[in-house]
């Protein structure tokens, strides 16, 4: 899934400040928590991993947080664990005096007074792997988009316009609905959705963006307390920023440090992998003076092409990475040696090297030139430097590859691209060797007009992630993220870093005779590439067709072939879930099993093959006029269950009544009117899946004993 999806993670970011504050309450906040027995704070049921159901127990970050809180201050806190429309309206009609988990908007200040925020997490949009190319909001005009009801950017959202939004109460009925196209698409924050689509095994969703409005970036999370309770505000304020920096990152490790997904895709880690991450910081080694691929700047923080792809590894895996400073090169590979440090970023395979690493497949392809003084003719091969003296970095991959390769050629090796370049300034090299990017990095920083490209090798740079032999977890950790690296990521960091401008004082000539052999070079690259390309193409056809037969295996398991609805076992799957969803929240819900009148006449006189078209009419009915929220199947023959979520048995009644007519009322084509008739009942605390269709089954057994075309409540 770009589908779906990062870390991410890593781009969520701690809002409560880095540097803790002692707490220190006033003699008035201290009287406050001694004398309120308890806070009544709202807060949600099914908003993972901040606060949601494990079994029977609500858990979470908010309620690690809340007991940190509650161990810093005194105060006790009673939980009313409800859906976000029900504790938002209860909190704004002072029956709360908090609420978890709000976001701060202006026009929420009459209500509601907002801690900092103590996590920000980012919304994003998902649509159905069907939907075709996402190019931004403009791509959801006119279509159906849901959200979840009094969501913080509801405004903005209806400011856009175009959009058809459509409002939900839960996470449940939200991801539902888009995976069986009742919506085009939904925009809520990572977190929620992506546990829902691990819980189902939903496969049909897709990530396609992160949602950025005028005012509205990530979703932060707060408390929100009433407006005219200063004290109360006052200590949880103060509670907050007490927190020290490794409290709330063990609450963040604990809650939600496993979680792997990130816009450019999701990598999906095994059981021994994630652990890996999860328990290991990565120590790293990088060229310390290797710009613009790598270097450390003047405070000696790492920046340079590979910082940028380490900080999109640890947004891919959640991983922690560690920077282990060398003075050199060559002193970054003898750490890799020593297992000083783990992993180079960028590297290139070599059978020395192999030795002693592993390398992933490389990611970044770079052309070799050859830098000297402005007045040196153009260099058209690289034996144009017989009798030369040429410097390339000492420990470089291709001082021996070199050496091998042209035995005639007179190789110095220097420290750094700074000595080499420096050397051919003053005449004692003739030409240094580098990568393109490095030594147009430099000539734009230090040697403007004194130094130019005089030709191009045939060697190029090959990297890849240099991993220690011995950890060959890691290498496959890191093969998986390089496999998800998307082209526009390349293309970002590349165009980042490698910005080569050609400016007054360059040879012109040269300049364009160094391009007329790139070009010879690139059309040759170009011709295996597309060889390459077309059995690449064939692959993913290939494995697209699989994933296409899987899906399709995947919905034959929970859909009835015939009508397109649940099936039996996803139905008694549903059933459970609202089982255990109304023992937990208990907010009960309805269940009708119907069955279609004298069914067996419409076999007997007009053949099966009628017999199947009534069948889907009629699932066609009950799927056009049931709620959004409800849900759907055929159990058997001529029988169909509907299970309504958190309805009384009034309002359900009047909903069977409606079908019932709907069916009874509707011209099957060249038969007679046909009818249904419903056995309705809802659940009780001790009900298990059993006994709840036998009580619905016997109420339907009265139906029809009675006269059908009736619903008969039990």
């Amino acid at each position: 899934m770009k589908k779906i999806l990062l870390p991410l993670l890593f781009l969520f970011v701690f809002s409560v400040e880095s540097f803790a504050h002692p707490l220190v309450l006033t003699d008035k906040e201290q009287t406050f928590v001694q004398n309120t027995p308890k806070v009544k704070i709202g807060m949600m049921p099914d908003f993972t991993p901040f606060s949601y159901y494990i079994n029977d127990q609500v858990v979470g970050f908010e309620h690690d947080l809340l007991d940190l809180i509650s161990q810093k201050t005194g105060l006790k806190f009673e939980k009313h664990i409800d859906k976000w429309t029900n504790i938002y309206n209860a909190f704004k009609d002072k029956k709360l005096d908090v609420i978890s988990s709000i976001s701060y908007k202006k026009y929420r200040e009459p209500f509601t007074k907002f801690t900092s925020a103590y996590y920000d997490i980012p919304i994003m949009i998902f649509v159905k792997d069907n939907f075709g190319e996402y190019k931004g909001l403009k791509s959801l005009k006119g279509k159906k988009v849901g959200v979840l009801k009094d969501v913080f950017y509801i405004k903005e959202l209806e400011n856009i316009g175009g959009m058809n939004l459509v409002f939900y109460d839960t996470y449940e009925e939200l991801t539902k609905d888009l995976v069986f196209g009742k919506i085009d698409a939904l925009i809520q924050n990572l977190t929620n959705i992506n546990h829902l689509i691990k819980k189902h095994l939903y496969n049909n969703i897709v990530l396609a963006s992160e949602l950025t409005l005028p005012n509205t970036k990530k979703e932060d999370l707060r408390f929100g307390m009433q407006p005219e309770n200063r004290v109360l505000s006052s200590i949880l304020q103060k509670a907050l920023s007490s927190i020290s920096k490794k409290e709330m990152e063990a609450i963040s490790e604990k809650w939600i440090g496993s979680i792997k997904e990130y816009p450019g895709g999701h990598i999906k880690l095994n059981e021994a992998e994630k652990a890996y991450i999860n328990t290991n910081s990565i120590k790293y080694c990088i060229n310390p003076a290797g710009l613009p691929f790598e270097g450390l700047n003047e405070k000696g923080e790492h920046i340079g092409m590979s910082s940028d792809y380490y900080r999109l590894f640890e947004q891919m895996l959640s991983a922690k990475f560690e920077l282990v400073k060398t003075s050199s090169w060559n002193q970054s590979v003898e750490f890799i040696k020593q297992r000083q440090c783990d992993m180079l970023a960028l590297g290139m395979e070599t059978p020395e090297r192999k030795k002693y690493l592993n390398f992933t497949s490389h990611y970044l392809d770079v052309p070799l030139v050859v830098a000297t003084k402005v007045n040196v003719p153009f260099i058209n091969h690289i034996l144009d430097l017989e009798g030369e003296k040429i410097g390339l970095i000492r420990g470089d991959a291709f001082v021996k590859i070199l050496r091998q390769k042209y035995p005639s050629l007179t190789i110095i090796e220097v420290d750094d691209i700074t000595e080499g370049l420096d050397k051919v300034k003053s005449g004692q090299l003739f030409a240094y060797i580098d990568t393109l990017a490095s030594i147009g990095y430099e000539f734009q920083a230090n040697y403007f007009g004194e130094l130019k490209i005089a030709g191009k090798i045939s060697e190029n740079l090959k990297l890849s992630i240099a991993v220690r032999k011995d950890d060959e977890l890691l290498l496959k950790i890191l093969q998986k993220a390089v496999n998800n690296i998307s082209n526009e990521r390349h293309r970002k960091i590349l165009t980042k870093w490698i910005p080569i401008r050609y400016e007054q004082g360059i040879d012109y000539k040269i300049v364009w005779e160094v391009a007329i052999g790139v070009l010879v070079l690139l059309s040759l690259i170009m011709y295996w590439n597309r060889k390459i390309i077309k059995a690449n193409n064939l692959l993913k056809q290939a494995q697209k067709d699989i994933e296409e037969k899987n899906r399709e295996l995947n919905r034959l398991a929970l859909t009835d072939n015939l009508t397109s609805l649940f099936n039996r076992r996803k139905l008694e799957e549903l059933i459970q879930d609202e089982i255990n969803k109304s023992r937990q929240t208990n907010n009960g819900f309805c269940l009708s099993i119907l069955d279609i009148d004298h069914f067996k006449t419409v076999n007997d006189n007009y053949g099966h093959q009628r017999g199947d078209s009534v069948l889907i009419e009629i699932a066609n009915i009950l799927r056009d006029n049931l709620r959004a929220a409800d849900y759907v199947g055929r159990y058997g023959g001529e029988e169909f269950i509907i299970i309504f979520p958190e309805s009384n048995i009034d309002a359900v009644k009047a909903i069977t009544e409606d079908l019932r007519l709907k069916i009874a009322q509707y011209d099957f084509v060249g038969i007679e009117h046909k009818t249904a008739s419903f056995g309705l009942t809802s659940f009780d605390g001790g009900d298990t899946i059993e006994t709840l269709i036998k009580r619905a089954d016997n109420a339907l057994y009265e139906a029809k004993e009675s006269g059908r075309n009736k619903v008969v409540i039990n």
